[in-house]
């Protein structure tokens, strides 16, 4: 059985399960050694209102910015 696109290891998950941080500037892809992905948001080291680890799917954020 061939893995779905979103049970590859280190690919980030379809917008559709991680909503904004999907194509957010601030994300950072912290994959483990298991190969689970986590999406960090970078903005959380400078700024406390912004969690490190935010649940997903993230539907409005004052931080997001789209990324290039």
């Amino acid at each position: 059985m061939t893995p779905s696109p979103t049970d590859r290891p280190g690919e980030l998950p379809p917008a559709s399960r991680a909503g904004l941080c999907a194509t957010c500037r601030h994300v950072q892809r912290i994959e483990s050694a298991k190969g689970s992905v986590f999406l960090l948001c970078t903005l959380s080291k400078t700024d406390p209102r912004f969690p490190k680890y935010p649940p997903q799917p993230v539907r409005a954020c004052s931080g997001f910015s789209a990324g290039s």
